[in-house]
């Protein structure tokens, strides 16, 4: 790999109080007049946005703009904080907690909300996410059908439930080692994914989460007739070099034969 493409720059930026923290990926050589593809990079249960933005030289130093987001939850590791998380609803599938029954109904619980005025943790996360996208479209030039979520472990729960939930807003997925989230209808709004394409990619030896579960989820997607690509990888739970290289080649085969 060359020096170059591994020295490419970056900017960083601290969001204020309520956003989430960010961190930007700037192309070498960046062009104003060029309208670049934006990836939204969601880090693993334990990093940080830096951990994704690291990555980008090595998918590519001028193809794309980054916008990589922590976690709003610290990560917590044998009683210690060690780097941060999304948050219980997009857990590991053997590490969810059922949740206890409950007497109120939907209408209760977003009654509730209005009186206390507390957020709903989800819908905090989808307003910083989509806070962050417009901050970064202002700061840089930005092609508006080109926005993607790449997530990785954890943060692939992320960018199903947000991309799933909101299909007209984003070309497209990239599910690094992850899984479908626990409690959400992936194809609720079947009907409007339809155009979505999605990219799935796994280690074969990934002992935390088995391929298995991942090519489950890709069966129920595809079941519901979305577009769904699918490559394993020899490796555990990391995130490889022919991993980029292949999600590299699927984005840019996306953004330039759009049908």
């Amino acid at each position: 790999m060359s020096s170059d493409r591994l020295n490419a720059p970056f900017h960083e930026t601290t969001t204020g109080t309520g956003s989430l923290v960010e961190s930007r990926f700037v192309p070498q050589r960046y062009e104003p007049n060029y309208p670049y593809p934006l990836l939204v990079l969601l880090h693993s249960r334990g990093g940080d946005e830096q951990q994704m933005v690291r990555s980008m030289p090595a998918l590519s130093w001028r193809n794309y703009v980054g916008l990589s987001l922590r976690g709003p939850e610290p990560a917590i590791k044998r009683g210690r904080a060690e780097g941060y998380s999304w948050g219980s609803e997009f857990a590991r599938p053997d590490r969810r907690v059922p949740r206890p029954c409950s007497s109120f109904t939907e209408a209760d619980v977003v009654r509730q909300r209005l009186i206390e005025g507390t957020p709903d943790a989800i819908d905090s996360l989808e307003d910083g996410l989509f806070s962050s996208i417009r901050q970064t479209r202002r700061a840089l030039h930005v092609h508006s059908e080109r926005i993607f979520l790449v997530g990785c472990g954890e943060g692939a729960a992320v960018a199903y439930r947000i991309a799933l939930s909101y299909p007209e807003r984003f070309a497209g997925v990239v599910a690094i080692n992850g899984w479908l989230p626990g409690g959400f209808r992936p194809l609720a709004r079947l009907k409007a994914c339809r155009d979505l394409r999605i990219l799935v990619v796994h280690g074969e030896w990934n002992a935390r989460v088995p391929v298995q579960s991942a090519r489950r989820d890709v069966r129920v997607l595809r079941a519901g007739g979305l577009r769904v690509a699918f490559q394993s990888y020899p490796c555990a739970h990391r995130l490889t070099s022919p991993m980029l290289s292949d999600v590299d080649t699927w984005l840019i085969n996306h953004c330039t034969n759009e049908d």
